[in-house]
């Protein structure tokens, strides 16, 4: 097994074997492409994930019709609030026919997956980089091939290699490709621009320059982002934005740490769990206080949010811990916290791992396969347990919720200690203390 040059020989945590990760990749990933093929026994836990495909199956077979997206033809049952950059994974799967779509699609994005992975972890320069990634993204089991979510957080981490290496244009552009699959992703904007304000601040003498040469990167990645939106809005006939503004009908997720707070303030009881306009399972119930949990979480996020900012302000700052920390924000921050939004901030903070040294990296690495693992098992495997309310799967869930918070709270502490320890110039590591060796800098 290859190890960092940082890393102290003999040390078994700091990076996760190959074996380890490839057995993760294929428990979790197995199950989902035997449901796709059908008739395989014992697959039927692991189907629940794919329920959201068969809607995509009809999106894509209306689209090669030539339907126009987002028309009100368009949508199913549920109105098809995605962004266009998600229609690309569509036209492929559909040419295996709706009964095959579920086994193509899946089998598609363990391609591009494993692709990406292998293409993200070559230019990171970062050995065992790629397990780490294989390890966090198997681990989260049927999701992983289930849903898009993984593109994202690869394109995240590309995002934050091309920041660290001072490309800021290639950073805004992949970050606002990833928001083009789903518009979360645009939380990175925030450490980005910190980023480029501090890239900008050692290169340009006067405020105004400073700003120019920091705002310059984002507007340039934004006018194809833009081009691309405006065609869709005028193809729509203004469907696009009407879809998005679907968004707003969101409830509180069962799986959202506010509702997880109310579950426990209500002891269970008088707990209503219902599907919302859009199709996810949300909780209701006045002994739940809803209103305050969701305001407190939204409050938490913000300020992780501006701490994050302030810490990328930090010349040499690193790019993957402030990407992981500002995506963990908007998890907690959210009241609608799916299960596949793990699969963009894992990589993430896989990535942040090996950004740092001493205890925090295997930390990190083994914390993100555990917090992945705990999502497959409470989705799909625990999900009836879970709407039923019963303690076995709720456990699981909010042991996951509590994980999830301890490590966004970690990285924001993380980034905030770089700020105040690290000089103004890049510092070099001393032992048993946080460091951070820039992508391209040689080991």
């Amino acid at each position: 097994m290859v190890r960092d040059a940082e890393q102290p020989a003999g040390s078994r945590l700091e990076t996760i074997p190959p074996a380890v990760a490839l057995g993760l990749l294929v428990i979790g990933v197995a199950p989902a492409l035997a449901f796709g093929i059908g008739g395989i026994p014992h697959t039927a836990r692991a189907g629940l994930a794919a329920g959201g495909l068969g809607d995509l199956a009809t999106v894509a077979r209306l689209l090669l019709s030539g339907t126009a997206p987002y028309s009100p033809t368009f949508h199913g049952v549920l109105p098809f609030i995605y962004p266009p950059g998600i229609l690309l994974f569509l036209p492929l799967p559909s040419l295996a026919g709706t009964s095959h779509f579920v086994l193509a699609f899946a089998a598609e994005m363990l391609v591009v997956v494993l692709a990406g992975v292998a293409i993200v972890a070559r230019h990171a320069h970062r050995p065992g980089l790629v397990w780490a990634l294989v390890a966090v993204l198997g681990a989260l089991g049927p999701l992983a091939v289930y849903r898009p979510d993984p593109v994202i957080g690869l394109l995240l981490v590309a995002g934050a290699i091309a920041a660290s290496r001072s490309r800021y244009f290639l950073a805004f552009l992949l970050v606002f490709a990833a928001a083009l699959i789903k518009e979360y992703a645009l939380v990175a904007v925030v450490p980005l621009l910190a980023l480029s304000c501090a890239g900008a601040a050692r290169n340009q003498p006067g405020f105004w320059s400073r700003l120019a040469a920091a705002c310059r990167p984002a507007l340039l990645a934004l006018l194809p982002v833009a081009l691309v939106v405006a065609a869709f809005q005028l193809w729509s006939h203004g469907g696009l934005l009407t879809s998005q503004l679907h968004n707003l009908d969101r409830g509180v997720e069962i799986e959202s740490l506010p509702a997880g707070v109310g579950l426990v303030l209500a002891h269970l009881h008088q707990v209503t769990v219902s599907r919302g306009a859009l199709g996810s399972m949300e909780v209701s119930g006045a002994r739940l206080h809803l209103a305050i949990g969701t305001a407190a979480f939204v409050s938490l996020g913000l300020a992780l949010l501006l701490a994050v900012f302030w810490a990328g302000f930090r010349p040499g700052a690193p790019p993957g811990l402030l990407f992981a920390a500002s995506i963990g924000a908007a998890l907690v921050a959210t009241p609608v916290l799916s299960p596949q939004y793990l699969a963009a901030f894992t990589p993430c903070t896989c990535l942040a791992a090996y950004e740092l040294s001493g205890r925090a990296r295997p930390t990190l690495l083994w914390g993100c396969v555990l917090l992945s693992l705990l999502t497959q098992l409470e989705f799909p495997y625990l999900w009836t347990s879970i709407l039923a309310l019963a303690r076995s799967g709720l456990l699981v869930l909010e042991a996951r919720n509590l994980l999830l918070l301890l490590m966004v709270l970690g990285l924001a502490a993380q980034a905030m200690r770089w700020r105040h320890r690290a000089a103004p110039a890049l510092p070099s590591p001393t032992p048993g203390a946080v460091g951070f060796t820039p992508a391209g800098a040689p080991r």
